[in-house]
């Protein structure tokens, strides 16, 4: 496994974690937000996008600079 997909497995792990603990919901996001970053820095180009029907994570290639797709993902996983 590559450094970028066992980043996006953390980060889907702890989006997990955010669902099952809402008692420390913004805790577990900002780690899996910290995961995505990490990801993103792996993949070079690549930008990781949450499907907000599946609740899964989805890699995709990147149309924005990264500080564009890290405050998408921002919001995408606060709205959640």
């Amino acid at each position: 496994m590559d450094r970028r997909t066992a980043c996006l497995h953390q980060a889907d792990a702890f989006r997990e974690k955010a669902l099952a603990d809402p008692e420390h919901h913004d805790r577990w996001i900002d780690e899996a937000i910290a995961w995505l970053e990490r990801a993103m820095e792996a993949g070079g180009r690549a930008a990781v996008t949450i499907d907000a029907d599946m609740g899964s994570l989805v890699a995709e290639p990147a149309r924005t600079a990264n500080t564009e797709a890290i405050a998408s993902h921002r919001r995408l996983i606060a709205r959640q």
